[in-house]
C-alpha cells in the first residue's frame, strides 16, 4: 500500500494487511517535524500492535535533517526506512523536498547515502520519474540511488509536473528496472486487479505498489493475490462490506478518540460510498453524524439496502 497523506494512518495499515496488502507504507512524515520533537509527529510512526512490514516514508529538502530523523526512526517498529522524493504537493515542493530533489540530484544522492550510513534498516527512495517531461532523469536517479546504498526503489510513472493528471508511463518504469539490479517497485494507475497483474506481468519490476486504487478499496489487495493464485478473484458482499467499515470505524475512535476518529472517517466514507446508488446522499448524513454509534447505524442502513459487490 502506498503511502497517502492523511489516509494510510495506522487504522487503514491495519485495513489493508488484513486484506492481503503484502506491505505498508506510513503517510510522509516530516523529517524537521521529527527532529523539533514534534509530538503531533511522532503519532504517525509505526506502532508495535500494527502487522508487518511496514516502512515509515520521510520527507525533507536537508540530507543532514532526513539523516538525523531517520536515527529517531529507527527506533521504531518499521522496518524500512523511505525517503520521498516524489510527492509533487506544492507546500512540499516549496521547501526543496519530495519531487523537488529530482532537481538536484546531487544532493539527494548525498541524502541516500547520509541516511544508509546513519541507520542499520534498510532504506528505499519513492520519487517519480523526472520533474518535467523536458527533465526526466529517473534512470539516472535509479542508478545514483542504488550506487548510495538503498535497498531498493519505487517508481511512480508520472513526473512532478503532471501531478495526478495524464497516464503513468510504465514503459519508462521497466527501462529503470532494467536498469538497475536493486528491486524496483512501480507505482501508479493501479485500480484494478487486471491491471495489477497487467504491470506485474509486462513490466520488469520485482513487486507492484497501489495508492489511490486501495482507498475505500482494501479488497484490491487479497483480489490481486486470488487471482495470481487462481485464474479468478471474488467481489465482497455488501455484508462483508459493512463489517470492514464497521471495524475501520472503531479501530479509527480507538487511534484518536471518537471526536477525531468520527471526523477523519468521513473522508474513508466517501471512498466507500464511491459510485454506490444513493451515495450522496449517504455521505451527507455521514458528514452530519457526531457518534460512532450514530455512524455505525448508517453503514448498516445504507449496506442493508444495497447488496451489491463493490468493483476493484
Amino acid at each position: 500500500m502506498a503511502p497517502i497523506a492523511g489516509m494510510t494512518d495506522g487504522p487503514y495499515r491495519k485495513i489493508v494487511m488484513n486484506h492481503g496488502a503484502g506491505m505498508v507504507v506510513s503517510e510522509l512524515i516530516s523529517a524537521n517535524a521529527l527532529v523539533r520533537d514534534s509530538r503531533r509527529t511522532f503519532d504517525m510512526l509505526p506502532t508495535d500492535d500494527e502487522p508487518k512490514p511496514i516502512s515509515a516514508q520521510i520527507f525533507g529538502g536537508d540530507p543532514e535533517i532526513l539523516r538525523d530523523s531517520a536515527v529517531i526512526i529507527e527506533e521504531t517498529p518499521c522496518d524500512y526506512i523511505d525517503l520521498n522524493f516524489g510527492c509533487p504537493v506544492k507546500k512540499v515542493v516549496k521547501t526543496g523536498a519530495g519531487s523537488a530533489m529530482l532537481q538536484d540530484l546531487k544532493k539527494a544522492g548525498q541524502a541516500v547515502e547520509a541516511v544508509v550510513r546513519a541507520v542499520k534498516k534498510p532504506v528505499t527512495v519513492k520519487f517519480r520519474t523526472g520533474w518535467t517531461f523536458a527533465t526526466i532523469n529517473a534512470i539516472e536517479a535509479a542508478k545514483l540511488f542504488e550506487e548510495k546504498g538503498a535497498h531498493a526503489i519505487t517508481l511512480h510513472g508520472r513526473t512532478a509536473s503532471q501531478g495526478y493528471s495524464g497516464t503513468a508511463d510504465w514503459d519508462l518504469i521497466s527501462e529503470v528496472a532494467n536498469a538497475v539490479k536493486i528491486p524496483v517497485i512501480g507505482n501508479g494507475d493501479i485500480t484494478t486487479p487486471e491491471i495489477a497483474i497487467k504491470r506485474l506481468n509486462e513490466s520488469a519490476c520485482s513487486a507492484i505498489m497501489i495508492g489511490r486504487g486501495a482507498l475505500g478499496n482494501p479488497w484490491i489487495f487479497e483480489q490481486v493475490n486470488e487471482l495470481l493464485e487462481t485464474g479468478t478473484y471474488t467481489k465482497p458482499a455488501a455484508n462483508e462490506i459493512a463489517g470492514v467499515i464497521l471495524s475501520h470505524i472503531r479501530l479509527m475512535a480507538s487511534h484518536y478518540g471518537e471526536k477525531t476518529g468520527i471526523r477523519k472517517m468521513r473522508t474513508h466514507m466517501g471512498y466507500y460510498s464511491r459510485g454506490v446508488a444513493g451515495g450522496a446522499r449517504f455521505r451527507e448524513k455521514v458528514n452530519n453524524t457526531r457518534t460512532c454509534a450514530e455512524m455505525e447505524r448508517l453503514v448498516t442502513d445504507f449496506f442493508d439496502d444495497h447488496q451489491y459487490a463493490v468493483s476493484a
